[in-house]
């Protein structure tokens, strides 16, 4: 992208940041997201037969069981009155390993759905659905909230239940499991917690294969394009077909320096800017918010790990006493553009839904088109009456995309607008 066209980017951001924040939190509930016969799961046993009641399952044991990327460690069934599916499914909450930010094992949790009924000769298709923005705490997750699971017959999950997929949704690191924070927007995180749940899956089905597809919303978007990107590197054990990503987080990376300058676009969402530091500090450890965050914004970036789930309780002080003077934003600014979703490239097919009713629907325009600059296979579908999250026939027209990529049709390559 040319000096020009980064500047162009930004002034389109500069006018629309307001409506992004939002719509990060709005859609939650809608984004609930060939098998190859005889796939091999990792091969270590569910290591605890008694899994904890209650709140303590989502307390990981201590040392962690050896294992590889996605073995289970525990697991059990998962009911709510929020489950409202018709198609009959019974669902489980797993505990499983997965890869943190710095490399090292990491417990992570997610819910799986399994159809009822036997599987076709061929094994069954699976899905994973990567959720939207809930919070940054441990309870920010649909296997904590089970209202944001979207496991209802018109979400991305029941639409997917009802074409017969399992459909997995990962709770993404730090989120549902304690004693870890969540590196929000981080993409190498969010890919390895959804790929290694596509893994786990096999332990828990069977009868579930290894070809698999993702669909992601938002927050979820960003997470299902970095899914794309570390498929092939990380767990080439997995035959990913296609990803479809409605309306990814975009444009965060510009936020800390517009807040310095304290552009009255970005001053008002000082939470965010919170948010963005202590997602980026989980995942990095140059971003340290002692050297960004005068001492009240220090002690309301901390109050986001506990307080309720999109509460907005946490008290933010005056937008000229939350950075420093003299902050550093090098290393942040670093880790925002680094896993910013315009740095992704794959060789899978993409589907870009857009609603046109949404703030985000021109940067994702844009975003659709940097990406097919640089090589990659998609198809922007702009929905001029759909907002943020996609609903009723354009949300059936990505399911039928997905289906498609699982029985075979050809993609065409390039791109289409």
């Amino acid at each position: 992208m040319t000096h020009a066209q980064s500047r162009l980017r930004r002034s389109t951001w500069l006018r629309t940041l307001r409506g992004v924040l939002a719509c990060l939190t709005v859609a939650v509930p809608a984004l609930s997201g060939c098998t190859g016969a005889g796939a091999q799961a990792p091969k270590e046993p569910v290591v605890d037969t008694s899994p904890p009641k209650g709140k303590a399952f989502f307390d990981p044991p201590k040392p962690l069981p050896a294992g590889k990327p996605g073995a289970v460690i525990r697991q059990r069934p998962f009911t709510s009155p929020e489950l409202k599916l018709t198609t009959k499914s019974h669902t489980f909450l797993v505990m499983y390993l997965s890869t943190g930010p710095d490399g090292k094992p990491v417990p992570a949790t997610g819910l799986v759905t399994i159809p009822d009924g036997p599987a076709p000769a061929g094994g069954r298709p699976v899905a994973a659905v990567d959720h939207g923005t809930m919070g940054i705490g441990s309870e920010c997750s649909p296997s904590r909230m089970p209202a944001f699971a979207g496991l209802y017959d018109d979400s991305a999950a029941g639409k997917l239940l009802a074409r017969g997929f399992v459909v997995v949704q990962p709770d993404y690191i730090g989120l549902g499991v304690t004693g870890i924070r969540h590196p929000y927007l981080n993409g190498r995180s969010a890919a390895y917690a959804t790929l290694d749940m596509l893994r786990a899956v096999r332990q828990v089905e069977p009868k579930a294969g290894s070809t698999a597809l993702v669909f992601g919303g938002s927050q979820g978007g960003h997470a299902a394009l970095w899914t794309a990107h570390y498929a092939t590197a990380y767990a080439p054990d997995l035959k990913l077909k296609g990803v479809v990503a409605n309306a990814p987080a975009v444009g965060f990376e510009w936020m800390p320096d517009l807040f310095a300058e304290q552009s009255t676009v970005a001053t008002p969402y000082a939470g965010m800017l919170l948010t963005l530091i202590n997602g980026a500090a989980a995942g990095d450890p140059a971003v340290e918010p002692a050297k960004l965050l005068t001492p009240k914004a220090l002690v309301a970036a901390d109050q986001q790990w506990t307080e309720p789930c999109m509460s907005g309780e946490t008290k933010i002080p005056p937008p000229q006493d939350v950075l420093l003077p003299d902050a550093d934003l090098g290393p942040l600014n670093a880790a925002l553009k680094a896993n910013a979703t315009n740095q992704v490239t794959t060789k899978l097919p993409l589907l870009l839904p857009q609603g046109g009713n949404d703030v985000l629907s021109g940067l994702n325009r844009a975003l659709a088109q940097e990406l097919c600059d640089k090589g990659v296979d998609l198809e922007f579908r702009h929905y001029p009456d759909q907002g943020h999250t996609i609903s009723d026939a354009p949300l059936e027209e990505a399911i039928a995309w997905m289906n498609d990529r699982y029985a075979g049709k050809p993609f065409t390559a390039g791109c289409t607008f």
